[in-house]
This record gives C-alpha cells, structure tokens and sequence, in this order.
C-alpha cells in the first residue's frame, strides 16, 4: 500500500506510549511475553461484551439474522479470550 509520511514514527510512538502506558501497558506486556490474560480482565472483558451484546440481540428490533450474527460474534470471541492461559499473580 501507499506510505503516509511520518507513519512509522507514529506507530512506533504509539506503541511504545502503549506499552508504557498507566492502565494498559501491563495488560499489553503479558498478552506480548507471556501469552496470558489476567483472570479479572477475562472476567470483565466477557461480561462487558456479553452485557452490551445481549442487550443488542434482546431489547433492540433488530432483525433475526443480525441477531445470529452478533450472538456467534460474542461466541467466537468469548471462545479467543478463554484460549488464552490465565495469568497468576
């Protein structure tokens, strides 16, 4: 693809303000190195999204194929998050 100038300066100060970050950095690092997800985070990250998603598929008049889709959304995901090892503190 195309080049914008200035890019890669950009996403290598974003990623390192990322990793470095207050809140997310330590959540990034152990994702990196260690290929694990706090117990917490995975509790909060599945019920955050099966909370907004159910929410969705339940109370909005949406129609039934969207429904579908969005529950095997939330499935695939639940399923990638809970993959990952749970990391012990």
């Amino acid at each position: 693809g195309l080049g914008i100038p200035g890019e890669p300066l950009f996403r290598s100060r974003l990623y390192h303000w990322l990793l470095h970050h207050k809140y997310f950095g330590s959540y990034i690092r152990n994702l990196r190195e260690e290929r694990a997800i706090p117990l917490r985070a995975k509790i909060l990250s599945i019920t955050v999204m099966w909370l907004t998603i159910g929410h969705c598929v339940l109370l909005m008049g949406i129609p039934v194929w969207l429904r579908i889709v969005l529950t095997a959304i939330a499935v695939g995901v639940t399923i990638h998050i809970l993959s990952y090892k749970t990391l012990k503190h």
